[in-house]
């Protein structure tokens, strides 16, 4: 990272930490997340009860917690190996020249891959997919190749699930 995209950055998390104070952001909200990281589906009144707020007070709070783009929606956790899925892998892939936006169609367009970043250093993304097994990872695989250099790995575990971030 260049200087100038560290201080960009930097300017960047002080204008979000700024928008956090003046939308009002304290310890209610961050109980009400961790709330909700937990269980979206928890009902409000039990939500309040957790939080030591009436029903009304809480509703407003997660619109505004909603209106400012903190909670930016609410989703099931599948398991994807009960569906079939016994492979999960992760491709480090890394484009041609010219190849950048093919590469970026064929990864949106292969319904395996259920998440992409874009990233620094060698490899330019790193893709997460699903798979029923070896010969669907493969295919998968092959769908990406024609554009750049893939390299993938077969996860093992996940001694940390996706969690919240610290408030």
């Amino acid at each position: 990272m260049s200087n100038t995209e560290y201080v960009n950055n930097k300017e960047v998390n002080s204008r979000a930490c700024l928008r956090l104070k003046e939308a009002g952001f304290d310890a209610i909200d961050a109980a009400i997340l961790r709330e909700l990281a937990a269980d979206a589906r928890i009902p409000r009144a039990e939500l309040s009860r957790r939080v030591g707020l009436s029903a009304p007070s809480v509703a407003d709070r997660v619109r505004r917690l909603e209106d400012v783009g903190i909670i930016t929606g609410y989703g099931a956790r599948i398991g994807p190996a009960r569906l079939g899925y016994g492979l999960t892998i992760l491709i480090r892939a890394r484009p041609l020249p010219g190849e950048m936006h093919n590469m970026i169609e064929a990864i949106r367009g292969t319904p395996q891959i259920v998440a992409c970043d874009r990233v620094s250093g060698d490899d330019c993304f790193v893709a997460r997919a699903h798979v029923r097994d070896v010969a669907e990872m493969e295919a998968v695989i092959d769908r990406i190749v024609p554009f750049g250099a893939t390299n993938s790995s077969v996860v093992q575990s996940s001694p940390i699930e996706e969690r919240l971030v610290e408030l």
